[in-house]
């Protein structure tokens, strides 16, 4: 411990003391020489400077004890300057003993009691008396005593009480500092009523309060939860409030939620201390509260993550969990696998105990390398339930000794079947790919064929190690190379979904080859092996295929001559011309006649073979500019551009005669065919503000009924010929019919013929004029000439559905058939009709059987399909009327969708009589039947005819004699009676 150092608070008190005995020394007279009393002044200034150096050190040195010793030579001076043992100023030799019992040292006490000692003792001996009597020994003796013995006491006790000082202040400090650092812990001391007496900055930080708020003013009870305040008083038998803290004094510290000045809550950890005084008693209470806020919501973390890792670990699916010490003995056993229904009751017991010995062989040495940190894997054979297990056993942290190790066993036998599985199928798909018939190219990312299958290298006539290494668009044409970049590009974008793309790729010899590709990017883990697996078919077939299609949908396909389709394109786009700059140009429609005798004399194939040769007359005698066409049977329109009338009337000429040319050399009733000609200018049509196609047939019917073999043209400036004059006036009676519904449906029963029962009937159209009936062959051909048979179709399917909702009530099974006019096949308004109809009346589409001849259909193949697709998919039926009667070839049998097959009553009506009827008959049964289709006999007129068609297999029976056609109030009567 450090003596006090001089100060200015210890050393003026001195001074002023020194200063009084100067003044006295001063004031006395002297009685020694003159140079004495200023030595003593010099000296006691010499006595300030050694103090005011000393003064201004930070550390003990040889200063703080000088002017002492320097003093005791300033007062002998100055007493034996003064008179001696008379100047009275003895008393001042205790001011350096003082000091040195102050501030000095033991050896700085010994060194002032013999200084002390001298300063008495010299004079006495060197002076004497009578300056210095002998009797001066006495005060010399009593200065000296009071130095060597009473100067020690005061310096112990300043030791002690410089001790005690230092300590407390040191103790003071710390507290302080334990004070301000203690950020995270709060230390509030109260009295014993609980009023706060100190808030140390921790609190302030923690509880978000200043001390001066709370002290003298508050108790901890304040920022206490109240909730938790009140459960610990019930808990302790006492009162809430502070009475709870001063219960908890001297008892462990305990879990508190303090809640700050803004709310906010903080867990703590409390301990309360009880303070006492010096007599035993309690002077207040001290709580020491440390922020465990982290620690407990670390604590609930771990909670909930151990919570959630159990949850985890029981519902680990096919994989069960053991926990074993450094024993081997099992402490936990979890996981959803099978292995754990066997371990069930394994926890306490050692591993070997539960284990086969088998599993302990592979499981042994991983637990034991486990515990010393070494984590490993196998594969073992749970011999309860036979199960394969993979096991991976690793160590768990522990404190200090306390080893674990956790084993984790998953069930692999699916995952090891399927990986077996996997590579089976690999061999298998290796096999099939070898084998395929169909081209496969495996390639890498970048395009690079890695892979080539005997099918891909046939199909590309090159060797399949040629391929390989070859890159996809070096196989493409040059034009299609950056189509090929372009395809495998958007395979690699498609993330695994096909993607296909015809392409044109190229043989050696320089062939085009047209395939079908298509792509699916295999991705793995590594993009490195990634594939590409590119199936590659031969389209060639097939682009030939549709070409022919696509020709087929514009051609006829007997005579090569754009058909019906085309030729109404090519017309419209005339129209439109004339529209825009003048009318001009000419049509001409043509039909053979007598031609349906060389069908029904020399045969269908002696017709086909007339028609091809027609067809080749009139392409010859044309130009380029013109457009000649076969819309349908024996029928050929041809468009004249830039002909006008004169013109056209040679060409018409022309025509006629050379089909009549044609003819008159082929052998049998082809001799008789000649050609009847309508022709009509764009401006008549204009006039007449009628279709041209229409004018054309109207005229052309001029021609035939004049005689034929010569053309008729309608006459341009408003005039009518009788007979084109008679067509019109029968339109205006059709278009008076739609408008009015001035026409009758009447049915002719359909004969099942395994049940000999009428199940369905065929929808026939007739117009009432006059209160006359009329039949259709009166007005139907000018309907289809004038364009109005869409018109005409739509009413009839109008007015058969709202009949077919009637019958159907009292025989839900029936079905009616209604024919359409090739001209309505395709047309959006009819297709419209007949759905609108069927949703109005609620009638079921099965029941609605839309019959199409053929020689309508394959007028316009694609059309025909396309329409009859559509009406399949809601739900109708289809029927093939008059087949057999406008071509000798059944290839078209495939082209078209069809339920029921009509067969052409020219092969019925003497398939009793005719072998070549009967033949063809039971063909065309045969067929259909293969088909999976039903036929329908039409002109069944007596039993002799029923008889052959009920035995070729016939299903269906039309005619006179199941029944003529009847209106629909005959009907219902016919259908009573039959089930009377």
């Amino acid at each position: 411990m450090h003596l006090p150092r001089p100060t200015w608070q210890l050393s003026w008190p001195f001074a002023a003391v020194a200063l009084v005995g100067g003044i006295s020394f001063a004031a006395a007279p002297t009685s020694g020489g003159t140079v004495e009393p200023w030595v003593a002044l010099a000296l006691m200034a010499g006595v300030i400077v050694l103090l005011l150096l000393g003064l201004r050190r930070t550390h003990r040195s040889w200063l703080d004890s000088a002017p002492a010793y320097l003093f005791f030579i300033v007062f002998a001076l100055a007493r034996d300057a003064s008179g001696g043992s008379a100047s009275g100023l003895a008393p001042l030799v205790v001011l350096p003993i003082l000091w040195l019992a102050l501030t000095g040292t033991r050896r700085d006490l010994v060194v002032g009691a013999v200084l002390t000692a001298a300063a008495f003792t010299v004079p006495l001996l060197v002076v004497g008396a009578p300056t210095y009597p002998d009797t001066d020994w006495r005060r010399a003796l009593l200065w000296t005593t009071i130095a060597a013995l009473v100067a020690p006491v005061v310096h112990r006790l300043v030791r002690q009480l410089a001790t005690e000082t230092d300590r407390v202040a040191r103790a003071a400090a710390e507290m302080d500092e334990i004070m301000r650092g203690a950020s995270l812990t709060s230390i509030i001391s109260t009295d014993v009523d609980g009023t706060i007496r100190s808030f140390s900055p921790g609190a302030e930080l923690l509880l978000g309060r200043s001390a001066s708020d709370v002290v003298g003013q508050a108790t901890p009870a304040a920022f206490h939860d109240a909730d938790e305040v009140r459960q610990a008083a019930a808990e302790l038998g006492v009162e809430p409030g502070f009475d709870v803290f001063v219960a908890l004094a001297g008892a462990p510290s305990r879990a508190w939620t303090y809640v700050r000045s803004d709310g906010a809550r903080r867990h703590v950890r409390l301990a309360v201390t009880a303070l006492h005084g010096a007599t035993g008693e309690v002077t207040g209470y001290l709580g020491v509260a440390v922020d465990a806020t982290a620690t407990f919501e670390a604590e609930q973390a771990l909670a909930l993550a151990e919570t959630q890792w159990r949850i985890l670990v029981e519902h680990l699916p096919d994989t069960t969990v053991l926990l074993v010490d450094d024993e081997q003995r099992v402490l936990l056993v979890a996981g959803g696998g099978p292995m754990r229904q066997g371990l069930r009751d394994s926890e306490g017991r050692v591993l070997e105990e539960v284990s086969d010995a088998d599993t302990m062989r592979v499981l042994g040495p991983l637990v034991e390398g486990a515990l010393v940190g070494v984590s490993g894997t196998a594969e073992v054979t749970y011999t309860p339930s036979g199960e394969l297990h993979e096991v991976f056993v690793t160590a768990l942290p522990g404190a200090g000794n306390d080893r674990k190790a956790m084993i984790l066993a998953r069930d692999v036998s699916a995952t090891r079947a399927r990986e077996a599985a996997l590579v089976r199928a690999t061999e298998r798909t290796e096999r099939l790919i070898a084998g395929s018939p169909h081209g496969v190219l495996a390639l890498d990312r970048s395009g690079r064929v890695v892979r080539a299958n005997a099918a891909v290298a046939k199909l590309l006539r090159r060797s399949a190690d040629r391929l390989v290494g070859s890159e996809l668009p070096d196989l493409a044409t040059v034009g299609e190379a950056h189509a090929v970049e372009h395809y495998f590009s958007r395979v690699l974008d498609a993330a695994g979904a096909a993607v296909e793309a015809d392409l044109d790729v190229l043989d050696p010899s320089g062939e085009v080859v047209h395939v079908l590709l298509s792509g699916r990017l295999l991705s793995h883990d590594d993009p490195g092996d990634d594939l590409v697996l590119v199936n590659v078919l031969d389209m060639s077939e097939r682009r030939r295929y549709e070409a022919s299609l696509a020709h087929l949908a514009h051609h006829d396909a007997l005579t090569g001559l754009p058909n019906r389709r085309a030729f109404d394109e090519a017309l419209q786009r005339h129209v439109g011309l004339c529209q825009r700059y003048g009318q001009r140009g000419a049509l001409l429609l043509l039909d053979l006649d007598h031609f349906k005798q060389v069908n029904d004399t020399v045969g269908h194939a002696a017709g086909d073979d007339l028609l091809v040769g027609v067809a080749a007359v009139l392409r010859d005698g044309l130009r380029a500019s013109d457009t000649v066409a076969r819309l349908g049977g024996d029928e050929f329109a041809i468009l004249l551009p830039e002909a006008d009338r004169s013109e056209a009337d040679v060409v018409a000429a022309a025509v006629v005669a050379r089909i009549r040319d044609h003819a008159s050399g082929l052998e049998g009733a082809r001799r008789r065919v000649t050609a009847s000609v309508g022709v009509v200018t764009f401006a008549a049509a204009a006039e007449h503000d009628l279709d041209p196609l229409a004018l054309a047939d109207l005229v052309m019917y001029d021609a035939k009924e004049a005689g034929r073999n010569q053309s008729a043209a309608l006459a341009e400036g408003g005039e009518h010929q009788p007979l084109s004059g008679a067509r019109l006036e029968w339109q205006a009676r059709i278009e008076d019919a739609l408008a009015h519904d001035g026409f009758e449906l009447h049915l002719q029963p359909i004969v099942e013929l395994a049940t000999g029962e009428v199940t369905a009937a065929e929808v026939l159209l007739r117009m009432r004029l006059d209160g006359e009936i009329v039949p259709p062959l009166h007005f139907l051909p000018v309907a289809e000439r004038v364009g109005l048979m869409p018109e005409i179709d739509a009413w009839v399917v109008r007015h058969s559905v709202e009949m077919l909702a009637r019958l159907r009530r009292s025989r839900p099974d029936l079905r009616l058939e209604v024919n359409l006019s090739g001209h309505s096949i395709g047309r959006p308004d009819v297709e419209d009709t007949i759905r609108q109809s069927l949703e109005r009346h609620g009638v079921d589409p099965g029941a609605l059987i839309l019959e199409v001849t053929e020689t309508a259909a394959v007028a316009d193949l694609v059309a025909a399909r396309e329409f009859a697709e559509r009406m399949s998919a809601l739900g109708c039926k289809f029927a093939l009327d008059d087949f057999g009667a406008g071509f000798g070839s059944f290839s078209y049998l495939k082209h078209l969708l069809f339920d029921y097959v009509k067969i052409d009553g020219q092969f019925i009506s003497h398939c009793h009589e005719s072998d070549i009827d009967r033949t063809i008959l039971r063909s065309i049964v045969g067929i259909a039947r293969d088909l999976g289709k039903q036929t329908v006999a039409e002109f069944v007129s007596d039993e002799r005819i029923l008889q052959v068609v009920r035995v070729e297999g016939v299903d269906f029976a039309q005619g006179y004699l199941p029944g003529a056609p009847m209106p629909e109030d005959r009907f219902v009567a016919l259908l009573a009676t039959q089930h009377a």
